[in-house]
């Protein structure tokens, strides 16, 4: 563990959710809020693996993992979620409001959806598609 549990970091002693967080910019997020001294980084995909490793040195683990690696056990915990779907949106915070003493102080809605049908010039995007997209 090279940082001590008691670091009391700007984000110190919040509960946290980060969408998206198995690699890229979600994965970055969840790692700086348990620098700061989040209690706990809930870690929410569709997997746990990292997308691409990006020249990451740590490519090869999972960004719960990294964690509790450095900050100690129970410092993260992933949970499969699918944004798309509203009961495992509704799953993923109830589970870490019981992980988390009764709270949520911080969700970050970073996952990403979307496919062929948002591919183009935004402009031409059917509004249904931005409505689901966004």
């Amino acid at each position: 563990m090279s940082s001590s549990s008691s670091h009391q970091g700007r984000l110190f002693d919040n509960v946290a959710i980060v969408t998206g967080s198995s690699s890229g910019l979600g994965r970055a997020i969840a790692l700086a809020f348990a620098a700061e001294g989040a209690r706990l980084v809930v870690c929410a995909d569709l997997r746990p693996s990292p997308h691409g490793d990006f020249g990451d040195t740590e490519a090869g683990k999972h960004t719960h993992e990294i964690i509790n690696q450095r900050y100690g056990d129970g410092k993260s915990l992933f949970v499969k979620t699918d944004v798309t779907v509203s009961g495992e949106l509704e799953e993923l915070v109830k589970r870490t409001v019981e992980t988390g003493g009764g709270r949520l102080d911080i969700m970050v809605n970073n996952a990403g959806v979307g496919g062929a049908e948002t591919a183009g010039p935004i402009h031409e995007m059917k509004e249904e598609v931005w409505d689901f997209t966004m």
